[in-house]
């Protein structure tokens, strides 16, 4: 179970042609295991504001660069999100 500091996530929607969405937004933390990643620290109002199903998600840490295809977020506490790997 891989715990990453991360000081923000990027969400991304890519569609036909050259049609994509992004989203930044500042977190705390970013742990992957058993198939979701769940970022801790993470505005929720935000999240439950997205009109677009991400099909990524991205995050640097230790001067990593890490990306993976994930699904919509379940929101799991008051600044937690879960994102189901793809």
């Amino acid at each position: 179970m891989p715990a990453y500091q991360a000081a923000a996530i990027l969400l991304e929607a890519h569609y036909f042609g050259d049609d994509a969405e992004t989203l930044h937004l500042p977190c705390d933390s970013v742990t992957v295991q058993g198939g979701a990643i769940l970022v801790e620290g993470v505005e929720i109002r935000f999240l439950r504001g997205l009109r677009w199903t991400p099909d990524y998600l991205s995050f640097q840490s230790g001067g990593d660069h890490y990306r993976y295809p994930v699904g919509r977020p379940a929101v799991v506490g008051p600044q937690a999100a879960r994102f189901g790997m793809l």
